[in-house]
């Protein structure tokens, strides 16, 4: 036994209201605005650190050190 759908025609699109669109945009720039993005000092500080770790533990736990400065490598590429 088969299943049937009966298919409807559905009315073409309308254009999207001018206010609509207006609003948008504003809420667009308004989370621009409000979105948190890191100071770069901040992140080259942080990166910095991270290295500098991942040196000092490099001759006693090289994969450590190895996860390390991959994650400074990733942390580095979002400031992108």
């Amino acid at each position: 036994m088969g299943m049937y759908v009966e298919v409807q025609s559905v009315a073409p699109a309308q254009d999207t209201p001018r206010g609509a669109l207006i609003a948008a945009e504003l809420f667009s720039r308004l989370m621009k605005r409000l979105a948190h993005h890191p100071e770069t000092p901040a992140r080259v500080h942080d990166i910095a650190s991270v290295r500098e770790l991942a040196h000092q533990v490099e001759n006693t736990d090289p994969g450590f050190a190895a996860d390390l400065y991959a994650a400074a490598a990733r942390h580095e590429g979002l400031g992108d």
